[in-house]
């Protein structure tokens, strides 16, 4: 029994040891960085601070979400030692505010040639949270605390219909009976809404609802930002410019909103990869590319189009078929990312898993605690679907869209 227990503390710091060398990775220049903005940065006048948006809030704030740490205050550490791995879970919703506020003020630093670099070495950062709140074992009576404090924060946010301040801009989302839906441009933090969702809607959504959360929440964040963009003349109100994914990433750049939708890109494809390996038994991607590879949808592309001629054409826009396709989503995801990812190609099957109590969060399905606001028709499985034999996620995961997509 001794051996047995001297052995499994072995294999855990092995792994943990293996781990942190790649946590270190996404690390790098994170020094640089915070040298950076002590000299530059200064605190907002409390004329700035009255209305200002997030971006306003220093950079060095703390991080922590689920299991995964980030200490961004203390002067004592440095690179892989910024980065912590917690034994219990933990979730609030100032720390969101923190990455957001983190990951743009870390594209943003420096010279815009660069920027690409900096885009993947954060999203990268964001994949590894990602990793270890995916791959963390729980016990039964864990995975029910976990889901109901996720539901505490994602609940008031997307589903309560008034809030403090009076009318709540993010209950529009998913609302379309609202009023306010008719509007294409609403009062909320579309980075902050994303992150909110991506995060929590693993934890508290069907996997069927999340995928069409997921796509309804794409296009009107796409449309309330690139709203006042085009009011501004920062976008094209030609439509023809948007006609090819090269064109498109251009126009976005141009308007500053490239940083955006690399974010939007990244969370996007981690929350949908979450939800998939949780709920169809996958592994778990060993890196940022591989995920990527694997889970980046033709969807990302369409709903970002149909951000934009929305707002050009009209409710009854029509989309260039030409856009939605692997080739177009890849040029997109280059010209945004700088990552020139072959779509659709398997990772190694190798399952990455954080040492916690026992049980295992994937073999729990979230559509047996789904939330009370989705109805019965939401509830399918991949049952009597035909899937071949060693399939690769991607595979898998089209079959089972297609599967809800039929009727």
């Amino acid at each position: 029994m001794v051996l047995e227990r001297a052995l499994k503390v072995l294999l855990f710091s092995v792994f943990f040891l293996f781990f942190q060398q790649g946590l270190a990775k996404d690390t790098y220049d994170l020094e640089e960085f915070r040298q950076y903005f002590k000299k530059n940065w200064k605190p907002p006048s409390k004329e700035q601070q009255e209305g200002a948006d997030n971006s306003m809030a220093s950079p060095f704030e703390n991080i922590r979400i689920g299991f995964f740490g980030l200490n961004l205050t203390a002067d004592d550490v440095s690179g892989d030692d910024r980065l912590e791995i917690h034994n219990d879970f933990w979730l609030d919703g100032q720390d969101f505010r923190n990455l957001s506020n983190f990951f743009f003020n870390y594209v943003n630093i420096g010279d815009s040639q660069y920027r690409h670099g900096r885009i993947q070495k954060i999203l990268g950062l964001i994949f590894r949270i990602f990793t270890v709140n995916t791959t963390t074992k729980n016990s039964p009576e864990d995975q029910e605390l976990i889901q109901a404090m996720a539901k505490s924060l994602f609940d008031p946010l997307f589903y309560d219909q008034t809030n403090a301040d009076g009318f709540n801009s993010y209950y529009t989302i998913f609302n379309p009976d609202s009023a306010e839906f008719l509007s294409d441009h609403i009062n909320i933090d579309s980075s902050l809404a994303l992150i909110y969702f991506t995060f929590l809607g693993p934890y508290v959504l069907t996997m069927n609802t999340f995928l069409h959360h997921s796509d309804v929440l794409v296009r009107r964040i796409t449309r309330n930002s690139y709203y006042p963009a085009l009011s501004n003349s920062l976008l094209s109100g030609n439509i023809s410019e948007y006609y090819s994914p090269q064109g498109f990433a251009n126009q976005l750049k141009a308007a500053n909103l490239d940083t955006e939708t690399a974010l939007l890109i990244g969370l996007y494809t981690m929350a949908r990869a979450s939800t998939m390996c949780t709920n169809l038994h996958l592994s778990w991607p060993e890196t940022l590319e591989a995920l990527l590879q694997e889970y980046l949808s033709t969807e990302i592309l369409e709903n970002c189009f149909n951000g934009i001629s929305r707002l050009l054409q009209g409710l009854f826009a029509t989309l260039p078929k030409f856009l939605l396709t692997d080739q177009s989503t890849r040029e997109f995801t280059y010209s945004i990312l700088g990552l020139d990812i072959e779509l659709l190609t398997p990772s190694p099957k190798k399952s990455y898993s954080h040492s916690g109590v026992s049980g295992n969060l994937s073999d729990h399905s979230l559509q047996d605690t789904a939330s009370s606001h989705e109805g019965s028709n939401n509830e399918r499985t991949l049952e009597d679907e035909t899937v071949p034999e060693n399939s690769t996620p991607s595979v898998v995961c089209k079959a089972f869209i297609k599967k809800i997509l039929k009727d």
